[in-house]
């Protein structure tokens, strides 16, 4: 599974010159196991691993709290980051190391976030925590997650230069451009690409439609129109396979909606054990945005699918013998399981 090809390294330049840097702390201000604590955590493989020694020592790291239970930002934010673990390639487990520690330890088991991770799609360079529950809140404490309760928990990233002693926070659910440009800098011997030439008849860029962002915003880090299964099923046709009403009340509350036994919330639920449709906090105005959107969607590749058809039958061919050129595998009046599904 191959999330979809982006590159980010045109914006990247422009951030460089608009984000300030920060410089390193002084050595005497750069802190260590006395303050970030040395507590004993272990990975999804069942390893023991030390808090300071085996993972921040002299690593730039991003650092996320989660839990494999969590009904709401925990998947969202996973997948967002994991399109930034894509972007960063090699660097991954050479120069730079994701951890996500669990919120809730006395659920959460190496086994679970193994199968947690392996939704995503990730592997080296990406660690999955958990511990005892003393030892994980000494460690959460430290980096500024003090929720109560685990449904109030921060969804943004911790990330850090443990030898420069810089450390700064991202937004999960803001540009991941910038979250990019943020782990980047933390290295002193990196500088960013230079800008490339945009020929003189490229489109102009304008805003995308509320839906659009919304969808970009809020659904892309999982799921593509059309384009195959990401780390949810593709949204293509769902707006003419699911009746509008039931689509757009399982955008506005999932959660509630597999909570109650709704049958095809619970069926589409189990399609993809790992990775559960969280409840994104839409308006009702944004859900009819959103599945106004989808529903456009579906109507240009209704379309495209006709206009194909179409030209098969000027040729004499059956009407889906016309190859794999842009499709996800089956033609689009047969889906596959994966593709019934409409989680986010």
């Amino acid at each position: 599974m191959t999330r979809q090809d982006f590159s980010p390294w045109r914006h990247v330049r422009a951030l460089a010159l608009a984000l300030a840097t920060v410089a390193p702390a002084s050595a005497d201000e750069v802190r260590g196991a006395d303050y970030f604590t040395n507590r004993p955590l272990v990975t999804q493989d069942g390893e023991t691993v030390r808090f300071w020694d085996d993972l921040l020592r002299d690593r730039i790291v991003v650092i996320t709290f989660i839990y494999t239970d969590c009904p709401n930002i925990c998947s969202v934010g996973t997948a967002r980051l994991a399109q930034v673990y894509d972007w960063l390639g090699e660097r991954m487990g050479r120069d730079i190391f994701f951890y996500s520690i669990t919120l809730d330890p006395e659920n959460d088991t190496p086994e679970d976030l193994a199968t947690f991770r392996d939704s995503f799609g990730v592997d080296r360079g990406w660690t999955f925590l958990t511990g005892t529950r003393e030892d994980i809140d000494a460690i959460r404490y430290k980096l500024g997650e003090r929720a109560e309760e685990l449904a109030q928990h921060r969804s943004d990233f911790v990330i850090g230069n443990a030898r420069t002693g810089v450390w700064r926070r991202s937004s999960a659910m803001g540009s991941l451009t910038v979250t990019l440009q943020s782990i980047l800098e933390l290295d002193p011997d990196w500088t960013p690409p230079a800008p490339t030439a945009v020929a003189s008849d490229s489109p102009t860029y304008h805003a995308p439609e509320f839906g659009e962002a919304l969808f970009l915003g809020r659904c892309a880090s999982c799921h593509t129109i059309g384009q195959g299964v990401r780390l949810a099923p593709d949204l293509a046709s769902v707006t003419l396979r699911r009746d509008p009403g039931w689509l757009r009340r399982f955008l506005l509350a999932p959660d509630a909606m597999l909570a109650a036994g709704d049958p095809v919330a619970v069926d589409l639920d189990a399609d993809f054990p790992g990775i559960r449709m969280p409840n994104i906090g839409l308006e009702a105005d944004e859900a009819d945005a959103l599945v106004a959107y989808l529903a456009a969607e579906d109507q240009k590749l209704v379309a495209a699918e006709r206009s194909r058809a179409e030209q098969a039958e000027n040729q004499g061919m059956p009407a889906h013998e016309h190859g794999d050129e842009g499709r996800a595998g089956q033609a689009q009046d047969e889906p596959t399981p994966s593709q019934e599904h409409t989680s986010h």
